[in-house]
């Protein structure tokens, strides 16, 4: 019996029955005979640890027949092995069956023929034809077979392994080793002539496939792997190909992406210390799905033993004095959307400093402790760490750094860095000291003696704020979270929160405001997240719903897939051409080409919305009008400084001018008292927050007068213009509400 209640349908019923059988050959290579085809560090074990989670989620089916094919196997993966084993499954499987093939190792091209070839152990790189496994031989021998459901898994476009410094190999690649056009052109053909055929590529035209040391896999492996033990099964624990193939597309997407914004921030320290050696983000990897007038395609039931009993997340937050609200709400949104264990201390003078040490020590040591998972066929997830201490930094008369929590109640920041350095989960220390006056440098001497270095995984937040901001650090993590947190569980696939990113929200939440911010990242071995990606499938989605999560909700019908892709390529100046465009046609202004005052104040909000949620999502929060509107609240000022201008003009309108020049110098739009031409805005990494989108939507009337001449008409021009601005981000708050 199936250990989970699962629908009825057929493809079910014949495999959970025995009526047929699922024939399973799985083919895994790392080390290759011949020296001119370099070698691989996790095919091999990406092959066992498939083969592992296929037989734990198809468990309840009584007629299966896998043959394993790696080097650390005892059927090595060589030519004649494969040959056979094909040859064999082709022979005995009968129509209702279903018949899986997973290669994991280098795909080649045989220079004469333009033949796309698998290499196995024995494969000769200037014998390609007669040594490898070419796949229309391969596509040949399942045609032969009479099973009807065919699936074809290939990991063939291998590049190299990816490190968390930044992609490897930047010396040519052997274009040999890249036939993923070759092997999509081939499997259309065969998915139009075969309906029961369904082929999933481990990545698109033009794109290779990368192994990540951190993840001991290949990443389209590793969540194949992950998908099968459970993490793709809908609602009734059925695990299908097509819910496998939408959960491994967008984790892989998502890893890589959280991979790069690890990286950007990365390069963010490394510039801000005048370091010149700034790595390259990693490549786009798309997994590709290629099938055609296929059914439902079962490939196992959700294990009943995906629990472990470790939990690899925990979480300390102590709060001393002074005392606040948002330290308790801190602890329960980690708890709620992070998954963490936490402990929450609220520090008194009756609080033994012993108690306190011990409660770190449990906390950063928790993984030293902990058994790894006894059942095998667990992926172990990468444990993290997560200390909150609100405090006081000081200096003893003896010249030492401490962290005071009450009176009593002190950590040496000594102590707290060997703490530190036995630590062996992932860390995320946050340092909150309110009524901080002249202790910023020292809190920044904090942040440089609690570095553990390039080969550890550790994120260091500090804040130091003046009693007038005494809470307002802690409620900008808390705010910061929660907007993360809020639509988590209303969305089929949301990518989780990495500490990357949440540092960048936090350096936009507290900009302009008297608290000094520092900081420090660095993940040699994975990405750090705050919030762990979680998937929701349902079993009556379909897949558009599934691979299209966004909200493109519009009053009057406008169509966003085009700026929705166009974000998702990072193609910042073509989205903003697209916004504008698309703001003209919401207010019915296509022929006057500029927004005014009333078609602003009456702006549809559900278009408005859709346009900024689609901003600040695809630039992980350094793009939208949101993002303007909260840098204009950190800068916005009623008061003019140029008492002359203003009695010719008025305050109101100096202060507005002046509020429009230090805006567009904030973003970027402006460069030496000079207006930037469009066509050189900053598209790079680096660009200012907020410097999209561009508001093209009005009319520019510093193009018509100089205005870096401060006369009169000149700023009551200006002013007239940083009006409709305003208007616009008003908007966006009313539409928010």
């Amino acid at each position: 019996m199936c250990p989970v209640g699962v629908r009825t349908s057929h493809s079910t019923y014949v495999l959970e029955t025995g009526l047929a059988r699922l024939w399973l050959i799985l083919v895994g290579v790392n080390q290759y005979q011949d020296e001119q085809i370099p070698c691989l560090r996790y095919s091999a074990v990406d092959c066992q640890g498939l083969a592992e989670a296929l037989n734990a989620a198809t468990g309840g089916f009584p007629q299966k027949d896998v043959r394993i094919y790696h080097d650390f196997a005892h059927q090595q993966p060589r030519l004649e092995n494969i040959r056979t084993s094909l040859k064999q499954v082709a022979a005995a499987a009968k129509s209702i069956d279903t018949v899986l093939f997973y290669f994991s190792g280098h795909g080649m091209l045989e220079p004469s023929t333009q033949e796309v070839v698998l290499c196995l152990q024995d494969t000769q790189k200037d014998n390609l034809i007669d040594t490898g496994l070419k796949l229309q031989e391969l596509l040949q021998l399942l045609e032969n077979c009479p099973a009807q459901q065919q699936i074809l898994w290939l990991d063939a476009c291998h590049s190299g392994s990816m490190t968390l410094f930044g992609a490897r190999g930047e010396t040519p690649i052997d274009p040999q080793l890249n036939p993923t056009q070759e092997l999509v052109e081939i499997l259309r053909q065969r998915a139009a002539k075969r309906k029961g055929f369904y082929a999933l590529l481990s990545c698109d035209r033009s794109q290779q496939s990368w192994e990540f040391p951190q993840l001991k896999h290949g990443v389209f492996t590793y969540f194949l792997i992950r998908g099968l033990r459970g993490e793709a099964a809908d609602s009734q624990g059925v695990i299908e190909a097509d819910g496998l193939y939408r959960y491994v597309y967008h984790q892989t997407l998502a890893y890589i992406d959280k991979a790069n914004q690890q990286l950007r921030l990365i390069n963010q320290l490394k510039k801000s210390r005048g370091e010149d050696q700034i790595h390259s983000e990693y490549p786009s990897q798309t997994p590709k799905r290629i099938v055609e007038g296929i059914g439902e395609v079962i490939l196992g039931i959700k294990p009943d033993n995906t629990v472990s009993t470790r939990h690899p997340r925990q979480a300390l937050v102590i709060e001393g004095f002074p005392k606040s609200k948002s330290a308790l709400a801190l602890s329960k949104i980690l708890n709620t959307a992070g998954g963490f264990e936490i402990n929450y201390w609220n520090v008194s003078e009756k609080t033994p400093v012993s108690d306190v040490r011990k409660a770190i020590q449990k906390c950063l040591l928790s993984e030293s402790f902990c058994e790894s998972p006894s059942n095998a066929n667990l992926l172990e997830e990468i444990p993290t760490v997560f200390l909150y201490l609100r405090g006081q930094i000081q200096e003893t008369e003896q010249g030492e750094a401490v962290f005071i929590l009450f009176d009593n109640v002190v950590i040496n920041r000594s102590w707290l860095r060997k703490q530190l350095r036995r630590c062996r989960s992932q860390q995320i220390i946050i340092l909150d000291c309110p009524l901080a006056s002249d202790s910023c440098v020292s809190l920044r001497d904090w942040v440089e003696e609690l570095q553990l270095g390039l080969d550890t995984q550790q994120c260091l937040i500090t804040a130091a704020a003046p009693s007038s901001e005494s809470q307002r650090f802690v409620s900008s993590l808390v705010e910061t979270l929660n907007r993360v947190a809020q639509p988590f569980v209303l969305t089929i696939q949301q990518s989780g929160l990495t500490a990357a990113a949440w540092i960048t929200q936090l350096q936009l939440e507290l900009s302009g405001i008297d608290i000094q911010l520092y900081f420090w990242l660095f993940g040699s071995q994975g990405v750090i997240e705050v919030f762990p990606g979680k998937t929701l499938f349902s079993s009556d989605s379909s897949e558009q719903k599934a691979e299209d999560v966004d909200d493109l909700n519009s009053t009057v019908g406008i169509d966003y897939t085009q700026l929705r892709d166009l974000l998702k390529a990072g193609r910042w100046l073509e989205a903003d051409r697209e916004t504008t465009t698309l703001m003209l046609k919401i207010a019915n202004k296509e022929e006057k080409r500029y927004l005014d005052l009333a078609s602003l104040e009456n702006f549809y909000c559900d278009d408005l919305c859709t346009i900024d949620k689609l901003w600040v999502k695809y630039s992980h929060g350094r793009f939208g009008f949101s993002v303007q509107k909260r840098i204009w609240e950190s800068i916005r000022d009623t008061s003019g400084n140029d008492p002359v201008l203003a009695l010719m003009i008025g305050n109101d309108n100096v202060a507005a001018s002046q509020t429009c020049i230090d805006f567009a110098n904030r973003v970027g739009w402006r460069l030496k008292d000079s207006w930037i031409d469009y066509s050189h805005l900053n598209v790079n990494d680096d660009a200012p927050s907020g410097q999209f989108p561009f508001f093209g939507f009005f009319e520019q009337v510093w193009r018509l007068k100089v205005l870096g001449v401060w006369e009169w008409h000149s700023a009551i021009a200006t002013a007239s213009w940083w009006r409709l601005c305003v208007t616009l981000f008003s908007r966006i708050q009313t539409c928010q509400k």
